[in-house]
């Protein structure tokens, strides 16, 4: 099956679409169809865009710890459809941080995984880091604790649909589940989005967007998470 990309022809805000059927639209693609997102782009000069991974990647670690959400948008016409199909922030993935081992614990298509933080990085258009409300630091331990023990894991697609199976996860399913966060805020959700996850903690960290205009900001000294703390555009 060919790759096609003109389904974003002509759109520029989001669309009335039920979350099921985008990440349905999102998973049926091939693999051939990992495509760019033609909305938005990376910084066309590779030194910088190498030098912003290396920025974010510092400011996360200076200020998130163990369990706290990195919420993300990546450069694919797949989170171009997660972000036009759902309401809230333009976000298109969650996942967990394991500030201990510098590590991301997510759920792809291909199951539940982790890697290093820079890599994680390296990939996203804009990335924010969510403490979750009512956690304490050990309790941060225990969420990171718990996603670990899933990974492998297999890829929930009918959890997406309110259906959810115990032993697979989705990427912000898996987030929700292992902070307990129908525990600890008496909220139960059937499917949640990555951009709900937004009102079940306090934003603590916002990259801004990737883009050439960064370098100026770090060549002059102004960039900087202490700046971007608790806010979010």
């Amino acid at each position: 099956m060919a790759c096609r990309v003109d389904l974003f022809a002509g759109m520029s805000r989001r669309l009335p679409l039920q979350l099921p059927l985008v990440l349905a639209l999102a998973l049926a693609a091939p693999p051939a169809c990992a495509v760019k997102s033609p909305l938005i782009h990376r910084p066309t000069d590779a030194t910088v865009d190498a030098a912003i991974t290396e920025l974010w990647t510092a400011e996360i670690r200076r200020v998130a710890r163990d369990g706290d959400w990195l919420l993300s948008r990546a450069y694919y016409a797949t989170s171009d459809l997660i972000v036009l199909g759902t309401s809230g922030e333009a976000l298109s993935h969650g996942s967990i941080y394991d500030a201990t081992r510098g590590m991301v614990i997510e759920s792809i298509a291909s199951g539940v995984r982790e890697i290093p933080l820079a890599q994680f990085v390296q990939r996203n258009h804009l990335v924010i880091v969510v403490r979750p409300s009512n956690m304490t630091a050990a309790d941060g331990r225990a969420a990171v604790a718990r996603a670990r023990s899933k990974i492998g894991a297999p890829f929930d697609v009918t959890g997406m649909f309110g259906f959810s199976d115990p032993d697979k996860f989705y990427c912000s399913e898996l987030v929700y589940w292992a902070s307990q966060t129908a525990a600890r805020t008496g909220s139960h959700e059937r499917v949640v989005t990555p951009s709900d996850l937004m009102k079940y903690g306090e934003v603590i960290y916002w990259s801004g967007t990737r883009d050439d205009a960064q370098l100026g900001e770090i060549a002059a000294g102004r960039h900087g998470a202490d700046a971007r703390t608790a806010t979010a555009p």
